[in-house]
């Protein structure tokens, strides 16, 4: 499965989430720290620990989230 990876310069990390499911989230220093730990979210959501986690408000996330710096694509097992 493909995913898209939208990072978002946060105020003081990176801030990464799976567009396509939106409950998985993780920060980071760089991009390739974003990249990794997007990478053991969704391994955890996989698993069922997010499974309840759901964020609708979209203007808490353009706050949350700051400004669009990225997207990448991750394919993920």
């Amino acid at each position: 499965m493909k995913v898209t990876v939208l990072i978002s310069q946060g105020d003081e990390f990176l801030i990464g989430r799976v567009n396509e499911i939106p409950a998985v989230m993780t920060q980071g220093k760089t991009i390739n720290d974003v990249m990794d730990n997007i990478s053991d979210a969704l391994s955890l959501y996989a698993q069922g620990s997010f499974e309840n986690m759901v964020f609708n408000d979209q203007s808490v996330e353009d706050e949350i989230y700051g400004t669009l710096i990225s997207t990448k694509e991750l394919e993920f097992a």
